[in-house]
């Protein structure tokens, strides 16, 4: 993807790419859970959360916005399903080792 101009705003189409770009990057390195829902993103986006606190129903709406973009949004999907299973393993090892 090329870089936005920074002369004008960002497209809602741009927004997307941007936030499902630091999704991924962060998730290839393990930190997907990290990523903040920017405000910028759409009005009914779970705006402001960290990607892993968000619940099914936010990634619903996330889906749904991507999916009105035009844009593949199973990755988000993807992404947040590995996410909880990752967050769930790291919360049954801390009770084990409790």
């Amino acid at each position: 993807m090329k870089e936005p101009d920074a002369s004008r705003p960002l497209s809602r189409q741009e927004l997307w790419d941007l936030f499902i770009d630091e999704l991924d990057r962060n998730g290839q390195a393990g930190s997907a859970a990290d990523v903040v829902i920017p405000s910028t993103l759409h009005p009914e986006a779970p705006s402001g959360k960290r990607f892993g606190e968000l619940t099914r129903i936010d990634i619903g709406t996330l889906v749904q916005i991507g999916n009105n973009l035009g844009r593949r949004s199973d990755v988000v999907k993807d992404i947040w399903t590995r996410t909880q299973k990752k967050l769930k393993a790291e919360a049954r090892a801390n009770a084990r080792s409790s």
